[in-house]
């Protein structure tokens, strides 16, 4: 078998899972910025628990790419979990959103095939 054959595309579903979760990083920054710099006041949140968000959806992405890597789909379902239990101290519905659409989407056939595939990753 040649090298060619032995690479399995990513799904443009896993592909979606993965940009979706790489802005979840990016957004409580950018949420905290508009707080903060517009002396917005949203019940009795404070702006830190954004910072705090951001910080857990950057080693939470980590894990879910190591996962992705070792072809792990029940790991990657349980960061999907983990998610959801992130956004809920900031009640950060956008990330709860995510992290369903995710899961969703996890089982989509091409994703199922893809994490039961045993050739290399197509990355």
């Amino acid at each position: 078998m040649s090298n060619s054959e032995n690479l399995v595309k990513k799904p443009i579903q896993l592909r979606i899972i993965f940009i979706l979760n790489a802005l979840m990083m990016i957004l409580p920054f950018v949420f905290y910025f508009v707080i903060t710099t517009k002396d917005i006041k949203i019940g009795n949140l404070d702006p830190m628990f954004m910072i705090y968000t951001g910080i857990a959806y950057i080693v939470s992405f980590a894990i879910l790419v190591f996962f992705i890597l070792k072809r792990n789909i029940m790991g990657a379902r349980a960061m999907f979990i983990i998610n959801i239990l992130i956004a809920i101290p900031s009640s950060a519905y956008i990330g709860i959103v995510v992290a369903l659409i995710s899961m969703a989407i996890s089982f989509t056939t091409p994703v199922k095939d893809f994490f039961s595939s045993t050739g290399k990753l197509g990355f």
